[in-house]
């Protein structure tokens, strides 16, 4: 088929969220024999705009007066500082570029849906002849938003935001020639607020099956320095207060069946959380390793006997579909989950589904899991398979190559 000159609109920060997903979509376009550029943000305070290749695809890293980081509110902080700065370059950007698809995320920001609905016009008024996608993979208005609006102490703030990010979010959709969702859940949303169902595709999150490889389990914990004759469950990411008080009270219930179990936590934890685990005396029964560069992460789940995915039952972690899921699957390895309808499809083929906000029931799960060497190795290879034959980028990329053929007939 012909080469696409194709360009992903995103907004958020180099190698986080919904850039990995646009970025990990493109790299395998490029493989295809397609062109990709992709426009993302500066994860550091500059004033600069930077242009580079990785992996063949085109990255524009655009300028960020504020330093993205894990605290959430300074990732959204960035987000609003930099509004006024990317709006009026992504639309210049936009208007310059030659391209046959622009394919938008995040276009809950202004910062995107301004210079989308500007290509809508150019093309309504034959200025441009491109098709126009937007990608909806999480559930912003009424979903996060609203969930930090209650959580957070700044809960005002959340509140000014949610109505305009919901506007956006449910308005921006309607006006393209196609829409990808990474859920179910999301495509009925979509369908309640207008997208047409032939122009609706399922497109999940996916498993980095180049990158990430089941590893020896012993070579992967010497090269690390933990214990060989422990069993070692991983959460990996950043959870909310509720999640995390589930998770640690689960673990709990393991560590008085098997005291000698170890809790592995991957990414950022919050004082509060710190707390909470001090006050039920667990601090020795959790590895704490913080944020790790690709190579160390990659061990850390080849290290790992279980992985963890808990959730609450909310709008917004029922929409979604994270992208830790998939590195768990690659990673060949079962996966304790919660019950929610897009986790369902995946994990009752490859792990043990627990009840929403039951703790007890979580562990139970995991200790199914736990006493069972036979069932842990047969639910890991079929992990690695559903990645594999099922959810690897390569075959995401294909069939969104299909897609927009489909919208360029």
């Amino acid at each position: 088929m012909k080469a696409l000159r194709i360009v992903f609109l995103g907004s958020a920060p180099e190698w986080s969220s919904s850039y990995i997903r646009s970025f990990l979509l493109g790299k395998y376009l490029v493989e295809r024999g397609h062109m990709v550029s992709l426009i993302a943000t500066s994860r550091k305070a500059t004033l600069n705009a930077n242009r580079k290749i990785v992996d063949g695809v085109n990255v524009f890293l655009l300028p960020s007066l504020v330093a993205s980081n894990t605290s959430l509110f300074f990732n959204w902080l960035s987000k609003a500082s930099t509004v006024f700065v990317q709006t009026p370059l992504n639309s210049i950007l936009e208007a310059t570029f030659d391209f046959d698809i622009l394919h938008s995320f995040d276009v809950m920001f202004p910062q995107n849906a301004t210079p989308t609905l500007l290509s809508r016009i150019s093309c309504f008024l034959r200025i441009h002849d491109q098709k126009i996608f937007v990608d909806w993979d999480d559930w912003w208005g009424g979903g996060m938003i609203t969930q930090h609006a209650r959580v957070y102490a700044h809960g005002g703030i959340w509140s000014l935001i949610d109505p305009v990010v919901t506007f956006l979010e449910e308005k921006v959709p309607r006006y393209a020639d196609a829409v990808t969702v990474s859920a179910q859940t999301l495509r009925q949303r979509a369908l309640r607020v207008g997208v047409k169902p032939e122009n609706l595709f399922v497109l999940p999150n996916g498993a980095d099956v180049d990158s990430i490889k089941p590893l020896d389990i012993c070579d992967a914990r010497t090269k690390l320095g933990l214990p060989m004759n422990k069993i070692i469950y991983t959460q990996a990411g950043i959870l909310d207060q509720e999640s995390f008080e589930l998770l640690i009270l689960a673990h709990k219930k393991v560590v008085k069946s098997y005291p000698d179990a170890l809790l592995l936590l991957v990414g950022k934890i919050h004082t509060k959380q710190l707390d909470f685990l001090k006050s039920l005396n667990m601090t020795r029964k959790v590895i704490y390793v913080g944020w790790q560069p690709d190579d160390n992460f990659r061990l850390y789940l080849g290290a790992s006997d279980v992985f963890l995915l808990p959730m609450r039952d909310s709008a917004y972690d029922r929409a979604r579909w994270p992208l830790r899921l998939g590195d768990y699957l690659a990673a060949g390895r079962p996966t304790v989950a919660t019950a929610l309808p897009e986790i369902k499809k995946v994990v009752s083929e490859c792990g043990l589904l627990a009840k929403p906000d039951d703790p007890e029931d979580f562990a139970n799960k995991l200790l199914e899991v736990i006493r069972d060497p036979d069932l842990r190795e047969k639910m890991g290879k079929r992990a690695r398979e559903l990645a594999e034959r099922k959810y690897s980028w390569q075959i995401l990329a294909k069939q969104l190559e299909k897609i927009y053929t489909h919208a360029r007939a």
